[in-house]
Protein backbone atom coordinates (compact mmCIF):
# COMPACT_ATOMS: atom_id res chain seq x y z
CA UNK A 1 0.00 0.00 0.00
CA UNK A 2 1.54 3.09 -1.29
CA UNK A 3 1.78 6.04 1.78
CA UNK A 4 1.24 9.77 0.27
CA UNK A 5 1.85 12.97 2.23
CA UNK A 6 -0.80 15.81 0.34
CA UNK A 7 1.02 19.18 1.30
CA UNK A 8 -1.49 22.33 1.00
CA UNK A 9 -2.62 25.52 2.56
CA UNK A 10 -6.58 24.78 1.60
CA UNK A 11 -7.97 22.42 4.32
CA UNK A 12 -10.83 21.48 1.63
CA UNK A 13 -8.58 21.06 -0.51
CA UNK A 14 -6.48 18.62 1.27
CA UNK A 15 -9.55 17.00 2.56
CA UNK A 16 -11.04 16.39 -0.45
CA UNK A 17 -7.38 14.36 -1.84
CA UNK A 18 -7.46 12.56 1.07
CA UNK A 19 -10.91 11.02 0.88
CA UNK A 20 -10.39 10.19 -2.69
CA UNK A 21 -6.78 8.71 -2.21
CA UNK A 22 -7.79 6.47 0.79
CA UNK A 23 -10.71 5.20 -1.13
CA UNK A 24 -8.36 4.00 -3.56
CA UNK A 25 -6.36 2.11 -0.88
CA UNK A 26 -3.72 5.03 0.11
CA UNK A 27 -2.66 5.36 3.50
CA UNK A 28 -2.93 9.67 3.49
CA UNK A 29 -1.31 12.02 5.79
CA UNK A 30 -1.92 15.88 5.57
CA UNK A 31 0.64 19.15 6.47
CA UNK A 32 -0.41 22.61 5.86
CA UNK A 33 2.72 24.37 5.24
CA UNK A 34 6.58 23.71 4.02
CA UNK A 35 7.56 23.19 7.89
CA UNK A 36 5.19 20.56 8.56
CA UNK A 37 5.84 18.83 5.61
CA UNK A 38 9.32 18.59 6.80
CA UNK A 39 8.91 17.55 9.66
CA UNK A 40 6.73 15.03 9.29
CA UNK A 41 8.72 14.02 6.40
CA UNK A 42 11.86 13.33 9.24
CA UNK A 43 9.91 10.89 11.19
CA UNK A 44 7.79 9.08 8.57
CA UNK A 45 10.69 7.27 6.58
CA UNK A 46 8.15 4.79 5.09
CA UNK A 47 6.35 7.95 2.75
CA UNK A 48 7.44 7.87 -0.56
CA UNK A 49 5.20 9.88 -2.57
CA UNK A 50 4.33 13.93 -1.73
CA UNK A 51 1.57 15.73 -3.63
CA UNK A 52 3.01 19.27 -2.89
CA UNK A 53 0.91 22.79 -3.43
CA UNK A 54 3.99 25.24 -4.78
CA UNK A 55 2.55 28.53 -3.33
CA UNK A 56 1.81 28.31 0.22
CA UNK A 57 1.76 31.53 3.13
CA UNK A 58 3.26 33.31 3.70
CA UNK A 59 4.48 33.40 0.27
CA UNK A 60 1.06 32.13 -1.53
CA UNK A 61 1.88 33.77 -4.98
CA UNK A 62 5.55 32.82 -5.29
CA UNK A 63 7.18 29.17 -5.36
CA UNK A 64 9.19 29.48 -2.72
CA UNK A 65 7.56 27.77 0.33
CA UNK A 66 7.44 24.36 -2.23
CA UNK A 67 11.13 24.75 -3.39
CA UNK A 68 11.67 24.66 -0.06
CA UNK A 69 9.89 21.01 0.36
CA UNK A 70 11.63 19.82 -3.18
CA UNK A 71 15.33 21.60 -1.46
CA UNK A 72 14.71 18.97 1.72
CA UNK A 73 13.72 15.78 -0.03
CA UNK A 74 16.87 16.74 -2.97
CA UNK A 75 19.13 16.38 -0.15
CA UNK A 76 18.22 14.36 2.88
CA UNK A 77 15.82 11.67 0.52
CA UNK A 78 16.19 10.77 -2.66
CA UNK A 79 13.46 7.88 -2.19
CA UNK A 80 10.82 10.12 -2.25
CA UNK A 81 8.97 10.84 -5.43
CA UNK A 82 7.17 14.71 -5.47
CA UNK A 83 4.54 15.52 -7.50
CA UNK A 84 3.55 19.35 -8.26
CA UNK A 85 0.63 21.34 -8.04
CA UNK A 86 1.03 24.75 -9.93
CA UNK A 87 -1.58 27.34 -10.03
CA UNK A 88 -0.33 31.43 -10.81
CA UNK A 89 2.52 31.41 -13.47
CA UNK A 90 2.30 27.79 -14.35
CA UNK A 91 4.94 27.70 -17.07
CA UNK A 92 7.58 29.30 -14.78
CA UNK A 93 6.78 27.31 -11.26
CA UNK A 94 6.51 24.30 -13.31
CA UNK A 95 9.89 24.98 -14.29
CA UNK A 96 11.42 25.98 -10.61
CA UNK A 97 9.94 22.48 -9.74
CA UNK A 98 11.44 20.43 -12.32
CA UNK A 99 14.96 22.38 -11.69
CA UNK A 100 14.62 21.72 -8.01
CA UNK A 101 13.86 17.72 -8.05
CA UNK A 102 10.23 17.21 -8.92
CA UNK A 103 8.54 13.77 -10.28
CA UNK A 104 6.12 15.14 -12.44
CA UNK A 105 3.71 18.56 -12.19
CA UNK A 106 0.20 19.05 -12.52
CA UNK A 107 -1.66 22.42 -12.89
CA UNK A 108 -4.46 23.53 -10.59
CA UNK A 109 -7.39 23.10 -11.39
CA UNK A 110 -6.41 19.24 -11.27
CA UNK A 111 -8.71 16.13 -12.11
CA UNK A 112 -8.59 13.23 -9.55
CA UNK A 113 -8.33 11.14 -12.38
CA UNK A 114 -5.19 12.77 -13.59
CA UNK A 115 -3.79 12.92 -10.05
CA UNK A 116 -4.16 9.43 -9.85
CA UNK A 117 -2.54 8.57 -13.02
CA UNK A 118 0.26 10.89 -11.87
CA UNK A 119 0.47 9.15 -8.28
CA UNK A 120 0.46 5.63 -10.21
CA UNK A 121 3.49 6.80 -12.49
CA UNK A 122 5.78 7.43 -9.11
CA UNK A 123 4.67 4.68 -6.85
CA UNK A 124 5.55 2.04 -9.97
CA UNK A 125 9.02 3.94 -10.55
CA UNK A 126 9.50 3.85 -6.59
CA UNK A 127 8.91 0.30 -7.08
CA UNK A 128 11.38 -0.17 -9.74
CA UNK A 129 14.07 1.46 -8.09
CA UNK A 130 13.93 -0.34 -5.22
CA UNK A 131 14.04 -3.74 -8.08
CA UNK A 132 16.67 -2.41 -9.80
CA UNK A 133 18.81 -1.84 -6.37
CA UNK A 134 17.57 -5.43 -5.09
CA UNK A 135 18.49 -7.79 -7.89
CA UNK A 136 21.10 -5.55 -9.38
CA UNK A 137 22.98 -4.30 -6.77
CA UNK A 138 22.73 -0.68 -8.95
CA UNK A 139 22.18 2.28 -6.88
CA UNK A 140 21.88 5.65 -8.23
CA UNK A 141 22.85 9.10 -6.75
CA UNK A 142 21.38 12.56 -8.38
CA UNK A 143 23.41 15.48 -8.16
CA UNK A 144 22.89 19.33 -9.13
CA UNK A 145 25.94 20.30 -9.85
CA UNK A 146 27.37 22.34 -12.63
CA UNK A 147 29.42 21.44 -15.66
CA UNK A 148 31.97 23.97 -15.13
CA UNK A 149 32.28 23.40 -11.48
CA UNK A 150 35.04 20.61 -12.74
CA UNK A 151 35.75 16.99 -11.28
CA UNK A 152 36.37 18.05 -7.48
CA UNK A 153 33.05 19.67 -6.84
CA UNK A 154 31.33 16.73 -8.41
CA UNK A 155 33.28 14.65 -6.33
CA UNK A 156 32.20 16.12 -3.18
CA UNK A 157 28.49 16.38 -4.17
CA UNK A 158 28.60 12.65 -4.90
CA UNK A 159 30.78 12.05 -1.39
CA UNK A 160 27.80 14.30 0.53
CA UNK A 161 24.80 12.85 -1.06
CA UNK A 162 26.29 9.32 -0.37
CA UNK A 163 26.78 10.08 3.25
CA UNK A 164 23.83 11.49 3.69
CA UNK A 165 21.75 8.51 1.98
CA UNK A 166 23.69 5.85 4.00
CA UNK A 167 23.84 7.92 7.33
CA UNK A 168 19.75 8.13 7.14
CA UNK A 169 19.61 4.60 6.36
CA UNK A 170 21.37 3.78 9.71
CA UNK A 171 19.35 6.08 11.36
CA UNK A 172 22.62 8.06 12.28
CA UNK A 173 24.89 4.77 13.03
CA UNK A 174 28.20 5.78 12.58
CA UNK A 175 29.72 2.18 12.96
CA UNK A 176 27.32 0.67 10.73
CA UNK A 177 27.52 3.59 8.80
CA UNK A 178 31.53 3.42 8.23
CA UNK A 179 30.72 -0.62 8.09
CA UNK A 180 28.92 0.17 4.63
CA UNK A 181 30.99 2.68 2.99
CA UNK A 182 34.43 0.84 3.86
CA UNK A 183 35.68 3.77 5.84
CA UNK A 184 37.04 3.75 9.61
CA UNK A 185 34.90 5.85 12.10
CA UNK A 186 36.98 8.45 11.98
CA UNK A 187 36.84 9.26 8.26
CA UNK A 188 32.94 9.29 8.84
CA UNK A 189 33.03 11.62 11.32
CA UNK A 190 35.69 14.02 9.38
CA UNK A 191 33.00 13.48 6.95
CA UNK A 192 30.29 14.46 8.71
CA UNK A 193 31.98 17.41 10.26
CA UNK A 194 32.94 18.51 6.92
CA UNK A 195 29.96 18.85 5.33
CA UNK A 196 27.57 19.59 8.38
CA UNK A 197 25.56 16.72 8.52
CA UNK A 198 23.32 16.90 11.30
CA UNK A 199 21.26 14.26 13.21
CA UNK A 200 18.12 16.63 12.73
CA UNK A 201 18.26 16.80 8.82
CA UNK A 202 17.02 13.56 9.10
Amino acid sequence: MSKVLVVDDDAALRAMFAMSLEAEDFTVAEASSADDAINFLKVNLDFSLVILDMGMPPNEHLPTEGIRVLQWVSECSSDINVIVLTGQEADNTSYQAILHGAFDFLEKPVSFSLLLSALKRASLFNKQVSKIETQENIRKLALDVEIGDGVKSVRNAAERKLLQRVLKETNFNVHESARRLGLKRENVYYLIKKYGVERDAF
